[in-house]
């Protein structure tokens, strides 16, 4: 029952941080539409959305990877040789998709940063959380530095923040998979609490900066408070569509940002059309989804990528809540 909780967990988020790429991308072309009709949009934009919704999917990359690399080593395979390969894979596929969509420049920041991050996997979960504050303790320090024109040492530092940054999120994503976190979120009902107080304190204050510390605390208030409501019975059931979407992750992003891409770019329509239109597309991608998961086990490009880690041919077809019933009553 708590690794059940723990996985739909980490999938309520991953849907979340969809529906919020989703907007951003949407919107992320401020000649679509007339900045006189939303004055504020760009602002809020800026403020809540660009930027913390990747910083939460950097998380959950730390903490899958982690979540990963424990199983493997429980079931006595290659945890390494695997892990590589998943993420030389995620590599592959991002070369390939930014011939089809620009956006496909992210699996390979993704892959990248996961690459790397196998360094971490190998150290303490206390080296990783050190290095997680220092980094943000940077980012502090480094708060009022923006980019400027022309080359610069202050656009040096600030590209550097920026990368260690979103990094971060993947330290500590990683710490928490190494310490079991989201396996004993009962116990650590207090320290979410206090969290969130805090971020939310951190979040008024950073209020309108356009830099990497906003969008750190940002995206970390997100991550605890939506793990606080996730933590709730009837919230938890309200919020059980998200599931089938954050599972297909992969292939509702590059469906949604190539819809964009072909159909969006050029076009200049109304905020309001904008917005149906963004809504309409999270509506239609949660719906198929859910119909897609009753009756395959996962996403198409997701199969692709499992295919591809564990070098041969995976089971698509059969709903991933039969099989798991099936196991149940096998072990009973």
């Amino acid at each position: 029952m708590i690794q059940k909780q723990r996985i739909e967990i980490v999938d309520y988020l991953r849907g979340f941080a969809l529906i919020g790429i989703t907007f951003t991308n949407i919107f992320q072309y401020p000649g679509m539409w007339s900045i006189d009709d939303t004055p504020y949009f760009s602002s809020f934009m800026e403020t809540f959305m660009v930027s913390k919704f990747i910083s939460i999917f950097m998380f959950l990359l730390g903490l899958s990877s982690a979540l990963l690399m424990s199983n493997l080593k429980k079931k006595g395979e290659k945890a390494n040789l695997i892990y590589i390969r998943r993420f030389s894979i995620l590599l592959l596929i991002g070369i390939t998709c930014t011939f089809v969509v620009p956006t496909g420049g992210l699996f390979i920041m993704y892959a990248i940063y996961g690459l790397i991050g196998f360094i971490f996997h190998r150290m303490p979960p206390m080296i990783n959380i050190v290095v997680f504050i220092a980094i943000a303790i940077l980012t502090w320090f480094t708060r009022n530095m923006v980019l400027l024109e022309g080359e610069s040492i202050n656009n040096q530092i600030v590209s550097l923040t920026s990368m260690l940054s979103g990094f971060s999120m993947v330290i500590l994503g990683i710490f928490l998979g190494q310490v079991s976190f989201f396996n004993h979120l009962q116990r650590c009902k207090g320290l979410l609490a206090t969290s969130a107080v805090l971020l939310l304190f951190l979040t008024y204050y950073s209020y309108g900066w356009p830099n990497n510390f906003n969008s750190l605390v940002m995206s970390l208030f997100y991550i605890v408070c939506f793990t606080i409501l996730s933590m709730i019975p009837k919230v938890r059931s309200m919020f059980s569509c998200l599931i089938a979407f954050g599972r297909m992750s992969m292939s509702n992003f590059i469906v949604h940002t190539s819809f964009v891409y072909y159909y969006l770019e050029n076009g200049k329509f109304s905020f309001l059309t904008y917005l149906g239109i963004g809504l309409l597309v999270i509506v239609i991608q949660i719906t198929y989804s859910n119909i897609w998961l009753k009756y395959f086990r996962m996403g198409p490009l997701e199969w692709i990528w499992r295919m591809g880690i564990y070098w041969k041919k995976i089971k698509i077809v059969g709903s991933v809540e039969k099989d798991s019933k099936f196991r149940e009553n096998k072990t009973c």
